[in-house]
């Protein structure tokens, strides 16, 4: 029998299905974060552009790239990306969780729901978004929906300079000011940095050093839920509070 250790994921597979065909911040920052003996699988859902027909599609077909992952016996499946759950309205992970349990067993989470599960632990009811791109039309779409939630969207802010910039290559600098620069401006308890492509987890540890608040972001909170359905503990120093915890 081969030695389990030999392998990359010898204590868990992740898989992770991506709107965009690219592959890009997604896989680099989770090793960053990742520990010893954590793998990650990355399959694209073949989103084109950023709109509601494409949203809609992606999903609607999401069964066929669920079952590419599969084939890699992952012990989780997250799902990155935002808009293509919070524009269908509240209630519609329910039933996109539904239709994954009629497909496989693996524990599936989304983007929204790890998002919204970290802000709770760690106890942000009005918080802040940093997004790339995100245009009012959905910013409402997404207060709405974390309303549902029980939390307030207060003010956002979004980082992208030119219709044709490429999230992955913002820098983190312009990142850390507009988080930091957005909580001075609203009163809130805690930033939400979201569109998991965009560089984000480098700049954790120290917005909350240097504004003393919480901060969660898309990649950081898909880490964190992964690794607990994965049964794999231990803090984890550099990322914020919520992998320290």
């Amino acid at each position: 029998m081969s030695d389990p250790r030999g392998e990359y994921g010898w204590r868990a597979r992740i898989g992770m299905l991506k709107p965009s065909p690219v592959i890009d911040n997604n896989a680099h920052e989770f090793y960053l974060m990742a520990p010893p003996g954590v793998e990650l699988f990355v399959c694209s859902m073949g989103l084109q552009r950023m709109a509601q027909s494409e949203y809609e599609r992606v999903v609607a077909g999401m069964e066929e790239p669920l079952r590419l992952l599969l084939r890699h016996e992952p012990h989780v499946i997250l799902q990155a990306g935002v808009p293509p759950i919070v524009t269908r309205g509240w209630g519609f992970e329910d039933e996109l969780l539904a239709r994954v349990t009629r497909v496989t067993s693996v524990p599936f989470f989304t983007d929204v729901g790890a998002s919204i599960a970290a802000l709770r632990k760690l106890g942000c009811g009005r918080i802040v978004m940093v997004s790339f791109g995100f245009d009012d039309e959905l910013t409402g779409r997404i207060r709405e929906y974390l309303g549902h939630a029980g939390i307030e969207l207060v003010a956002a802010e979004r980082v992208q300079s030119a219709p044709d910039e490429d999230a992955a290559r913002v820098p983190l600098g312009r990142v850390y000011d507009s988080a930091r620069d957005l909580y001075r401006y609203a009163q809130a308890d805690g930033i939400w940095i979201t569109h998991a492509s965009m560089p984000s987890v480098a700049i954790i540890d120290d917005l909350e050093r240097d504004l003393g608040v919480p901060v969660v972001s898309s990649a950081q909170a898909l880490m964190w839920t992964g690794l607990r359905a994965a049964s794999i503990a231990g803090p984890i120093e550099g990322f914020g509070e919520l992998l320290r915890r």
